[in-house]
C-alpha cells in the first residue's frame, strides 16, 4: 500500500499545485494592471502561412481578411499551403489574392513531423532557408479563420515593443453555435484570455494556440530547422519549447482571429480527444525537464512548465480528488474496517486541501466568470452560462480521461 499512497499523494499535490499557481494568476488578473504595447511605426516584415486540406469552401475568408489588413502590402506575404488537396483550394486562394504552394510542387522535399506541424514545415521548406530569413516572423493562421484588420499592424506592435519576443499570440475568439460544447467552449475562450492570457503574457508565458499567432524566424525557426515540433499540438509543444529555452511568449488582447467552434458532440469529441493526446505527448517530453528544474534551476518559467503539462490532470482531478473526497467522507464509515487511507499528509492538512479546492475551482468555475460576464448579460443569463460551462468541463474531462486511457505515443 505504501506505493499506492505516494502515487496517490504525488498526483494530488501536483493537481493543488498548478491549481494555487493559476489562482494566484487570476489574481494579477482581477488587478486589471496589464503592460499593452503603444502604436509603433510598421517595420516588421511577416510570412503568413495558411495550412489547408480541402477547404475550398472556406479559404477565401482568411485570405481576404490578410488582403485587406491595414498594413504596408511591402512587409508582408500570404502563402496557402495546399497539402494533398482535391478540391478547388488551391485555385480559389489564387484568385482571391493569395501564394499558393501545393504538394505536387514540392515533391523532392523531405515531409517531417504530423498534422499541421507537418504542413506548416513542408511550406517552409518548399520555399527554402534563403527565402523564409527574409522575414522576422512566420505567421500560422488557420484556413477558416476570420481575421482582424489591425492584426499584422498590432503583431508589429508587440514585436517592436518587447525587442522581438520569440513568440507572439493574438487573442483567439471562436464562432458563435449552439449547444452545451459551443456555449462552454466559447466561455473557456473568454476566461482564459483575461484570467490566463493577459497575466502570464506580461510574465512572457502565454499559450500558444494554434492559430493568430506569430514565431520568430530567428530565434525559432532557424534554431529547429523549420516547424519541427513533432507533436500532435505542435502549438502546446512550442510554447514550452520556447520558455524551457528561456524566451518569452506574449499575448496580444486587442486583436484577434476568429475560430471555428464544435457543436455536435461527436465533432467534438474527435478533435478534443486529438487534443488531449497531444498535450499528453507533450507531458512526456517536458514532464522530466519541469520537475527537475523546478527542483535544481527554480524560476518562474520552469514553474510555469510543470502548471502548465499538469492541466492534463484535470481528469486525474475529477477522478482521483473528488473520488478520493467522496469515497473517504461518504463512504468512510462503510469501509472503516478496511483501514484505507490513499494520502500520506495528516488528517487537518487533507481537510485544508480540501477545503482550498473547493476555494480554487469556484474561483474558475464561477468567479472569474462571473466577473467578466455579468457586466454584459446580467446575473440570470451569467449563471444559465456558466452552468453550460460546468458541464462541458465534465464532458471534456471525460473525453481527456478517454484520451489518456487509449493514448499510446509515436
Amino acid at each position: 500500500m505504501v506505493w499506492v499512497k505516494l502515487v496517490s499523494t504525488s498526483l494530488i499535490t501536483l493537481i493543488m499545485i498548478y491549481m494555487i499557481y493559476y489562482s494566484l494568476v487570476s489574481i494579477k488578473a482581477y488587478r486589471g494592471n496589464f503592460n499593452i504595447a503603444p502604436h509603433h511605426k510598421a517595420r516588421t516584415k511577416f510570412l503568413v502561412l495558411i495550412p489547408a486540406v480541402n477547404e475550398e469552401a472556406v479559404i477565401n475568408i482568411p485570405v481576404d481578411d490578410l488582403k485587406n489588413q491595414k498594413y504596408p502590402k511591402k512587409l508582408f506575404d500570404v502563402y496557402v499551403i495546399a497539402d494533398h488537396c482535391t478540391d478547388k483550394t488551391a485555385m480559389i486562394a489564387k484568385k482571391h489574392g493569395a501564394k499558393v504552394i501545393t504538394t505536387e510542387m514540392g515533391l523532392n522535399v523531405k515531409r517531417h513531423g504530423v498534422g499541421k506541424s507537418n504542413t506548416l514545415d513542408y511550406g517552409l521548406h518548399y520555399l527554402g532557408l534563403n527565402e523564409w530569413n527574409k522575414y522576422k516572423y512566420v505567421v500560422v493562421i488557420d484556413s477558416d479563420n476570420n481575421v482582424a484588420s489591425n492584426f499584422l499592424q498590432r503583431l508589429n506592435d508587440y514585436a517592436v515593443e518587447f525587442s522581438e519576443p520569440e513568440a507572439i499570440q493574438v487573442h483567439l475568439d471562436s464562432k458563435q453555435g449552439h449547444g452545451f460544447i459551443n456555449k462552454g467552449l466559447n466561455l473557456s475562450f473568454i476566461r482564459s484570455n483575461y484570467f490566463q492570457q493577459l497575466p502570464e503574457g506580461d510574465l512572457g508565458c502565454a499559450s500558444l494556440l494554434g492559430t493568430g499567432f506569430a514565431t520568430s524566424t530567428k530565434k525559432v525557426i532557424n534554431q529547429v530547422g523549420g516547424f519541427r515540433f513533432h507533436t500532435l499540438t505542435e502549438d502546446a509543444y512550442e510554447e514550452m519549447y520556447i520558455i524551457s529555452h528561456g524566451g518569452n511568449v506574449k499575448f496580444i488582447p486587442d486583436t484577434y482571429v476568429v475560430n471555428e467552434n464544435y457543436s455536435k458532440i461527436k465533432q467534438a469529441s474527435k478533435g478534443m480527444t486529438r487534443w488531449s493526446r497531444g498535450c499528453a505527448q507533450c507531458c512526456l517530453y517536458f514532464f522530466n525537464y519541469a520537475i527537475t528544474h523546478c527542483l535544481v534551476k527554480p524560476s518562474f518559467k520552469n514553474f510555469h512548465i510543470l502548471c502548465r503539462i499538469s492541466t492534463l490532470s484535470k481528469m486525474t482531478q475529477l477522478i482521483i480528488i473528488w473520488g478520493f473526497w467522496i469515497w473517504h467522507y461518504i463512504f468512510g464509515s462503510a469501509f472503516s474496517n478496511l483501514r484505507v487511507d490513499w494520502l500520506i499528509y495528516p488528517m487537518w492538512i487533507q481537510h485544508f486541501m480540501l477545503l482550498l479546492s473547493i476555494v480554487m475551482t469556484l474561483n474558475i468555475v464561477v468567479f472569474e466568470n462571473f466577473y467578466l460576464l455579468y457586466p454584459i448579460y446580467g446575473c440570470k443569463r451569467t449563471i444559465y452560462l456558466i452552468l453550460n460551462a460546468y458541464v462541458f468541463q465534465l464532458f471534456y474531462n471525460m473525453i481527456n480521461l478517454w484520451a489518456i486511457i487509449t493514448f499510446s505515443p509515436i
